[in-house]
């Protein structure tokens, strides 16, 4: 396994995460159901990872012990129910808000870190946990007054984040042993597969789509998935989770700067306050690793 330097690991990491910060307005933009979107999103960044780590990645999965066989498919199966539930989420509320609050996820990471590795927490860690959940809960009573059926919206979004926090720990535990591009595009294919399946079970159409909708289709693919979710996977075997995810918070500042520009979706004072305050206390609580 290679070990970058400071300067490279937070350069591919914040690239990746101002390409994740595209995601919510390409799925505003697209004239698609959401299962469908996540579907295409998965199996097109498997499909374009697929010449590279095809031939390692049968060879891999038969060489695992069935413990970390059976993470990796965890990890699959979280990314799958996360994007459900995130994109779900954007069409009951705003950008902001739905990326705001799926990026808590470093708290529920935390938890689990101590459910289920046992990792105990510093006080420094739940008093971020505490500014967090403050903020969510004001976030949450702003948008009811300004968006229509935004509670669930948002309580959608925190899904997302608790089942994206799963996904994280999965690849904290393998990312060690596994390398890079067949892991991920494990992930990405099975996530894909389960995704279609889903969408065909509830009718969602997978085909009929405008060219536009195609084409915002493959950029998430490209952008988002590709670039955004395998550069956090690649930061995970060098950097703690807490610090990854300190940095993924970028993530909803380019979302709402993007909102704002190309959606005409303003924060607003009290919503940009509440933003603030959990963005404060994500910062305060992943801090606390150090």
């Amino acid at each position: 396994m290679d070990h970058p330097s400071g300067i490279r690991l937070y350069g591919i990491l914040a690239a990746g995460v101002f390409t994740l910060g595209w995601s919510a307005i390409l799925i505003r933009l697209a004239d698609a159901p959401p299962l469908a979107i996540a579907a295409y999103r998965m199996l097109g960044g498997a499909a374009l990872l697929l010449p590279v780590a095809g031939p390692a990645l049968w060879t891999l999965w038969r060489g695992l012990e069935p413990r970390s066989r059976t993470i990796w498919a965890a990890s699959a199966l979280f990314l799958t129910l996360h994007f459900a539930l995130w994109i779900e989420s954007l069409r009951h509320t705003s950008v902001a808000s739905s990326t705001v609050l799926v990026t808590t996820n470093p708290i529920f990471a935390g938890i689990g870190g101590w459910l289920f590795l046992g990792e105990i927490e510093k006080r420094r860690f739940w008093v971020g946990v505490a500014l967090t959940a403050a903020g969510g809960a004001w976030l949450a009573w702003s948008d009811a007054g300004a968006w229509s059926g935004s509670p669930l919206g948002n309580a959608l979004a925190l899904g997302g984040a608790v089942l994206a926090s799963g996904y994280l720990i999965c690849g904290r535990m393998l990312r060690g042993h596994i390398p890079l591009l067949p892991y991920v595009a494990g992930c990405y294919g099975l996530s894909g597969i389960l995704l279609a399946g889903a969408a065909w079970a509830l009718d969602q159409p997978l085909a009929g789509y405008t060219g536009r909708t195609c084409a915002l289709l493959a950029a998430m693919a490209a952008g988002p998935t590709l670039i955004g979710h395998t550069s956090v996977n690649y930061a995970l075997a060098h950097m703690r989770p807490g610090k990854v995810s300190l940095v993924i918070l970028g993530e909803p500042v380019v979302a709402a700067a993007l909102a704002g520009w190309l959606l005409a979706e303003p924060l607003g004072g009290e919503r940009a306050a509440a933003c603030a305050l959990i963005l404060a206390g994500i910062a305060w609580g992943a801090q606390s690793r150090d």
